[in-house]
C-alpha cells in the first residue's frame, strides 16, 4: 500500500521548490520526512530539505 501522507507532502514540497519558494519547501520536506516509512524516502526528503536550505543560503531566487 502506498504511503499517501508522504506522497502528498512530497508533491507539495516539489511544487514549492519549482516555484522557488524554498523556505516553504523546507517545511514541507520536513513533514514528508516525518511521514516517510522507508529509509529511501526519508533520505530523499532530508536531501531535498538540505538542497532548499542551500538555495536560501546562496540567495537563489
Amino acid at each position: 500500500m502506498k504511503n499517501m501522507k508522504y506522497i502528498k507532502e512530497a508533491l507539495l514540497a516539489k511544487a514549492l521548490e519549482s516555484d522557488r519558494e524554498f523556505a516553504e519547501a523546507i517545511v514541507q520536506w520536513s513533514k514528508a520526512a516525518k511521514y516517510a516509512k522507508s529509509p529511501y524516502n526519508l533520505g530523499w526528503a532530508m536531501a531535498r530539505k538540505d538542497y532548499c536550505k542551500s538555495c536560501l543560503r546562496n540567495g537563489w531566487r
